[in-house]
């Protein structure tokens, strides 16, 4: 005989028809109140803080591993690792103490994202407020960093509580142009923050900041006179300062270029809207690149650049040769004497991609304001006329960086047979990705020519280039928009069996013009 099963036992129920209790087994266990203090503990380690701290109202037992969770707990995250969203809702000071009151060995706070906070307390008034955050944050003795993206809570952190790193990527999110008045900082040379992202802010000025790595300017204001009067960033790798109203003396940004020259990691230079002495980086470059000055970028960007000249331009790309693979050139910079100096050079560019002619700012591009207007707001004067590179240019190009994956021609009226840019010696062999927007003079025929000739091409754009339906569309298989219409190509594969990589094929789509089509080949 098998070992007899246990018995149920049944409970009594009130309810039946004759009087009579109704039977029914236990109820189910409770497994939560049956498990350690150590296993919650470790479950809590993977569940979001606002669920954990929902539990202490459920049972003792989960009150007691909470508490027990709390008190050893050294990493929080209060967005569960989503970096663009708000910390809970409900917060006010009181509360928010009696949380951080509650982990004493707190080293790393992330997602301290308020919806608002009040800039001081209200007698009698329970809010959620800085000096309020900044006394819970005093609570922890072991605090290390914070990783938030509030102005004002930033600049308290600096001033009162100095030795607490700012986490992650600090980048603000009320940024907006025109620039709010309210949206000032302060940056302090004693700051420690690896990267900042600042969009829509006023600042005093760019100091020297010892730990910073990663620095993004975006309609950025720079009130006082010399804004760059102590910028040395030796430890910068990126460099980015678009549309920003500064100074309008070119001779003020000469702190700025020698800065950037004694950041010796720097990997990416983006320049838009810039207006700084021309002819400033050459002879940086001269006296710096045996010192390693501008040696390791890897992506160039001249946007907008009011006094940039071409040897401004071919100094930096001759010294980083070995190590640039993106390069994005302002219209006035689009010239064929750029690439014929390169040629000369004589120079090998073994990891370059990525060429982009005629660039213009994405922010320009979709701009509203006229240009009377931006300039009232203090962007530099500038007025972009079209890139004057030719046929002979491009054709430079190609013998140039022989490695081209991703070629974009923007707004260069005086490019007409294609055909012609290729050469015996480079036949653009490994050119994946072809996009020309606004190159109206451009002769299908020679155009139809010149794809038959690409082996690895696999994504072709064509945006605003024929006025009107050209002949022989049928032939090569494309179709033609009309006016300042779309027109998009749809050739065949001429090589489906290459192994060519299509994985970076959106590369430069984030730099392309509203309204472009894009097919696959």
């Amino acid at each position: 005989m098998g070992p007899r099963r246990k018995a149920s036992k049944l409970q009594p129920l009130v309810g039946s028809g004759e009087g009579e209790p109704v039977m029914r087994p236990n109820e189910p266990k409770d497994y939560i109140n049956e498990m350690s203090h150590e296993v919650l503990c470790h479950i809590f380690r993977y569940l979001p803080m606002k669920d954990i701290m929902c539990m202490e109202c459920l049972s003792r037992k989960l009150r007691e591993a909470v508490t027990l969770y709390l008190r050893v707990v050294k990493v929080v995250d209060l967005c569960a690792g989503r970096w663009w969203e708000y910390m809970p809702s409900g917060f006010t000071d009181s509360s928010f103490l009696l949380l951080l009151k509650k982990m004493p060995d707190l080293e790393e706070l992330y997602g301290l994202h308020p919806r608002y906070l009040e800039r001081r307390r209200v007698r009698g008034y329970e809010a959620f407020s800085i000096p309020g955050v900044l006394e819970a944050l005093q609570a922890c003795p072991n605090l290390l960093g914070v990783e938030t993206s509030h102005l004002e809570l930033v600049e308290a952190i600096w001033n009162y509580m100095p030795h607490v790193h700012i986490l992650g990527k600090f980048r603000n999110r009320n940024g907006a142009f025109p620039i709010p008045a309210e949206n000032k900082l302060t940056i302090p040379i004693t700051a420690k923050i690896q990267t900042l992202h600042l969009v829509g802010v006023n600042v005093p000025e760019i100091p020297c900041v010892s730990m910073l790595r990663h620095l993004y300017l975006k309609w950025v204001r720079l009130t006082k006179p010399q804004p760059f009067k102590d910028f040395l960033c030796v430890s910068l790798r990126t460099f980015v300062m678009r549309n920003c109203a500064g100074p309008t003396n070119s001779l003020k940004y000469v702190p700025l270029v020698t800065g950037l020259a004694s950041a010796r990691n720097l990997e990416q230079l983006e320049l838009v809207r810039v207006p700084f002495l021309g002819g400033l980086i050459q002879h940086v470059v001269e006296d710096s690149w045996r010192s390693g000055g501008f040696r390791n970028l890897h992506t160039i960007v001249f946007g907008a650049c009011k006094n940039a000249l071409e040897v401004d331009l071919g100094y930096l790309i001759i010294t980083a040769a070995r190590r640039l693979h993106e390069l994005r050139i302002q219209p006035s910079l689009t010239k064929d004497g750029v690439f014929s100096a390169l040629k000369m050079a004589e120079l090998e560019f073994p990891q370059f991609e990525t060429l982009h002619l005629g660039y213009v700012d994405e922010f320009l591009l979709q701009c509203k304001m006229s240009h009377s207007e931006l300039v009232k707001y203090g962007l530099a004067d500038v007025i972009e006329n079209p890139g004057i590179i030719t046929d002979i240019g491009i054709k430079v190009v190609n013998e140039v960086f022989t490695n081209i994956k991703y070629l974009l021609i923007y707004n260069c009226p005086h490019l007409h047979n294609p055909h012609h840019w290729i050469t015996d010696q480079s036949r653009w062999s490994r050119l994946v990705d072809l996009t020309l927007v606004r190159c109206h003079a451009i002769k299908l025929e020679s155009f139809s020519q010149f794809i038959e000739l690409l082996p690895s091409l696999e994504f072709i754009c064509l945006d605003q280039m024929f006025r009107e339906p050209p002949k022989g569309c049928a032939r090569v298989g494309l179709s033609a928009g009309t006016g300042i219409g779309v027109s998009s190509a749809l050739v065949s594969n001429q090589n489906s069996n290459n192994d060519n990589d299509n994985h970076h094929h959106h590369h430069n789509e984030a730099n392309m013009p509203p309204s472009v089509e894009r097919q696959q080949l």
